[in-house]
């Protein structure tokens, strides 16, 4: 039996531009994929109460020689969900005729300049400009191994592929301000230029100011645009042992003094941080010195806690406890483990870096600390 997805409460008390009148759905359309046997799917979205509160809806829908069919109220400022198999795909209720691939995931609409044409559009141009940096990436690696130097080159390819994602992203969500395409760009332009977001803040409609999407990052978004890359760090002082002012240590006391430090966030209850130890102790022995060095920050956690994890994982760079959300909420981190490395002059060189691939964390130190 199909899941049902749990909206949280916290998101069904906001405005929606939605509609149950005639002449306002949208037709939803698809087949299951090959090999499921999937008896029903489920198709979830907003539905507006009395013009005021939006509140998530579930239809169960009957599969009948493998395809489903549906007839939902528009709602522009929140995506709909369509569950087959535990498998989500998203859509934008517009009010025109939407097709379902659950091979791909691709959504195709009748009105190609509706909502959901657009948010298609900025998807692959986010894609394109992906495939393309791989491509040219993997051109310039080639010339490299070749004898060829590409440094000037490598450099400029990622200032200019970087202004493009910003392009991209900054001009979709000027065009639509109102409506949910420009969510998940917001969101992009949160990661990647706060400064923007948090300037683009009061270009977004009341309603999308609400959106699910946008609504998550808001909280954080100052605290990310004042601790954004290139800034200068944001000191703090933790006392790690309650009620011991000599114990409290500062986040001065390790950045800005010379040395590139790797700032890691965690918790003695996050796995994440504990798959990730056999790599942060290589980088560790690697690179530890005179120009770089780690500092474990643990932050929602008793210190106990924190310290008898420590022992346990066996880390023996320098070690702060019982910082609690102070950090967190100065640095915008919306979720652990994270890391930020910072400069020998304090400077923030690097953000938002962890759990992306096997080799990431040494790129970037080789990289920033250690450039060829």
């Amino acid at each position: 039996m199909n899941k049902i997805l749990i909206f949280s409460a916290a998101f069904l008390l906001h405005l929606c531009s939605c509609s149950d009148g005639a002449g306002q759905t949208t037709h939803i359309q698809g087949f299951i994929p090959a090999g499921s046997t999937a008896e029903y799917i489920t198709v979830q979205y907003w539905l507006d109460d009395n013009g005021t509160d939006l509140a998530a809806k579930t239809d169960t829908i009957t599969v009948i020689d493998g395809r489903y069919e549906d007839e939902i109220p528009n709602c522009s400022t929140e995506f709909g969900f369509v569950n087959i198999d535990h498998d989500i795909i998203k859509f934008i209720a517009d009010g025109s005729t939407l097709t379902i691939d659950a091979e791909t995931h691709k959504v195709t609409s009748s009105d190609n300049n509706g909502l959901q044409s657009r948010f298609n559009a900025w998807n692959q141009g986010w894609i394109d400009l992906g495939n393309e940096l791989t491509y040219r990436t993997t051109e310039l690696k080639n010339r490299k191994e070749a004898g060829e130097d590409t440094e000037k080159d490598v450099i400029a390819l990622q200032e200019e592929q970087n202004q493009r994602f910003f392009d991209l992203h900054k001009k979709t969500v000027l065009n639509n301000p109102d409506n949910v395409v420009c969510a998940f760009a917001f969101n992009s332009l949160v990661v990647s230029a706060p400064k923007t977001a948090l300037s683009l803040v009061d270009v977004l409609s009341d309603s999308m100011k609400k959106n699910t999407t946008i609504a998550a990052v808001l909280p954080t978004l100052e605290a990310r645009a004042h601790t954004a890359i290139g800034d200068r760090f944001t000191d703090f002082e933790v006392e790690q042992v309650p009620a011991d002012p000599r114990s409290t240590v500062k986040l001065s006391d390790y950045v800005g003094k010379g040395k590139s430090i790797l700032l890691i966030f965690w918790a003695s209850w996050c796995n994440e941080n504990r798959k990730e130890m056999p790599r942060l102790k290589s980088i560790y022995e690697k690179y530890h010195g005179d120009a770089f060095d780690i500092v474990s920050i643990a932050v929602s956690d008793a210190p106990e806690l924190s310290l008898a994890a420590a022992k346990e994982m066996g880390i023996t760079w320098n070690l702060i406890v019982n910082a609690q959300s102070i950090p967190l909420e100065l640095y915008g981190i919306r979720r652990i483990p994270d890391m930020i490395l910072f400069g020998p002059d304090g400077k923030i060189l690097m953000r938002d870096f962890w759990g992306y691939d096997d080799q990431i964390l040494e790129w970037v130190v080789k990289k920033y600390v250690f450039p060829e």
